[in-house]
């Protein structure tokens, strides 16, 4: 690159954080790097990063994203790590309009992470951390075989988020064994009793009693961290990979493979919880920004650019957030929140109303400072912005081997989207206990909320597990199952509706012994015990009884 072009890209690079900082965004130091567009797909495939660990999936991932843009048209703008000094790459033959735009919606991510409360614990080093990572791994590679290293890899990304997400934020309060003797010390030692207290340093050594102190605090570190493992073992808890790397049969090169996966999947938390609102917040203050850093001749393309990333309906995160954001500024600049908005009936009056509160910035900042996703779409998908947006609600049916929509109700539609983005959008998985009928055997229980799970991944997943943890793994869930024959005259006298068969929930349990899958029937007692209050099942009754 010549330097006329790097002057260039470095005047807007200042203009862009100086546009930033006026209307209040604070966001880390920002380091911009020009890639071509084949790099770009390279560091996408390996979730933003320069290098990751060797795998065959992020060849594919690799694939992926050249034969989008290839076939499809749609490209990656830009790449932003949350680091510190942040880190972006820009396309190299991005246009300076593109690039402007980049540079601004970067800056809202780097406000973002740095000001965002679920990005507090998250290393600021990641990329030397990737790097030690992938080192690491090519050196077990070396040594034990890229076949068995490989091998081993696969099995732990199919559970490389069964983590707990809130293990940063949360101090666990075991049983602590004191780590400063002097101040804390053990039981002492008994004496054997004296007449006389000069004759103490002859009937109690002092060599002696440090022995019998040293073995009182060998004893005592023992039964501590024993009793801390029993507790472990016995108590429900949601991060699978520490267990296993905890108490899994496997190997020291294999414990600390697992251990770098949950590290990066950890790091990746975060940016999954806040997809919505971080993407939202970004295109937010590039519609905002751009409206002063484009010139007139510009402004055309960047709307082009614009429509191209929100293209795709409100389900994309990038235009479902600024929708809500815009919604959260414009209701808190005109009062429309608080006991008295919500009591009025009345549709004329909410439609013009307007107290001028202007605290719609204010709002928005506070916002970005400590919600999720989840609490984000509880809070602010309101009814009225629904109706606006027309959405609904809609589920496969595989008796006729589609798509239909199940429900155009607020609630149902609300209920759905919460549902993508609780628990990462994965079931929740729960580790009961280590030693299942008392023989050491693994049980997790699958947290039942109307959704099941596929049955068949979910066994190749249990082999993994037995895998790691070298005895029977057994997992309790609920299964819907077909229980008569549908009724065809239900289609006849109902030809809008999907013909669908009728179905009753039944509770399983999963056991892998290592040669085979067994599926045993769960108690009602059992059922109740993995049973949510949660149903995001939204299929009509009708459809299915």
């Amino acid at each position: 690159m010549n330097r006329r072009r790097v002057r260039e890209l470095e005047a807007m690079r200042k203009e862009a954080r100086r546009l930033a900082e006026s209307v209040g965004l604070d966001p880390t130091p920002v380091i911009f790097g020009v890639v071509d567009y084949d790099q770009l797909n390279e560091y996408s495939a390996y979730d933003g990063f320069p290098e990751r660990f060797p795998h065959w999936s992020f060849g594919m991932s690799y694939d992926y994203f050249r034969k989008r843009s290839a076939y499809s048209g749609w490209w990656t703008y830009e790449l932003v790590l949350n680091t510190d000094p942040a880190i972006a790459f820009l396309r190299e033959s991005n246009t300076p309009v593109e690039n402007k735009g980049v540079m601004i919606h970067v800056y809202g991510h780097a406000d973002f992470f740095k000001n965002n409360r679920w990005f507090s614990k998250t290393p600021k080093d990641m990329i030397k951390v990737m790097h030690t990572h992938a080192q690491r791994i090519e050196e077990y590679m070396n040594k034990y075989g890229v076949e068995r290293v490989e091998s081993f890899i696969d099995k732990a990304l199919s559970i490389q988020y069964e983590i707990d997400q809130y293990a940063p934020f949360i101090k666990r309060r075991w049983r602590e064994i004191p780590k400063n003797y002097e101040e804390e010390p053990p039981l002492e030692p008994k004496r054997i009793p004296v007449k006389r207290d000069y004759m103490d340093r002859f009937v109690n050594p002092p060599a002696w009693l440090e022995e019998r102190r040293a073995l009182l605090k060998q004893r005592y570190e023992e039964q501590a961290r024993r009793l801390q493992e029993e507790t472990e073992l016995l108590q429900p808890q949601k991060d699978l990979l520490a267990f296993l790397i905890k108490y899994g049969r496997l190997e020291g090169w294999q414990k600390d493979i697992l251990a770098m996966i949950r590290e990066e999947s950890l790091y990746f938390v975060p940016q999954m919880q806040t997809k919505i609102m971080n993407e939202g917040w970004a295109m937010l203050w590039q519609s905002k920004l751009m409206a002063e850093f484009a010139t007139p001749e510009e402004f055309v393309d960047h709307a082009d650019m614009v429509s191209k990333v929100l293209v795709g309906g409100v389900v994309n995160p990038y235009a479902l957030g600024k929708l809500i954001w815009e919604d959260i500024k414009e209701r808190w600049d005109k009062g429309r929140f608080g006991r008295e908005w919500e009591l009025c009936q009345d549709p004329e009056k909410k439609k013009r109303w307007d107290t001028k509160a202007n605290l719609g910035t204010e709002k928005i900042f506070e916002v970005r400072r400590t919600y999720n996703d989840i609490t984000f779409l509880a809070d602010f998908f309101t009814e009225e912005l629904f109706e606006k947006l027309k959405l609904f609600a809609y589920e496969y049916i595989p008796e006729t081997g589609a798509y239909h929509i199940t429900s155009r109700d607020f609630h149902d539609v609300k209920k759905k989207l919460l549902f993508q983005y609780t628990n990462l959008g994965r079931p929740v998985i729960k580790v009961a206990t280590g030693n299942y009928g008392n023989k050491g055997e693994l049980l997790l229980l699958h947290m039942y909320n109307g959704v099941g799970l596929n049955l068949e991944e979910a066994k190749e997943v249990l082999k993994n597990i037995y895998a790691m943890w070298g005895r029977p793994v057994n997992l309790k869930t609920i299964i819907k199952r077909k229980v008569k024959d549908p009724d065809p005259m239900r289609n006849r006298i109902h030809p809008e509706r999907p013909l669908t068969a009728v179905y009753e929930e039944q509770g399983v349990l999963l056991r892998y012994d290592g040669e085979s899958v067994r599926e045993l029937a769960l108690s009602s007692d059992e059922i109740e015990e993995i049973r949510l209050d949660e149903d995001y099942n939204t299929i009509p009754r009708e459809w299915i009884g």
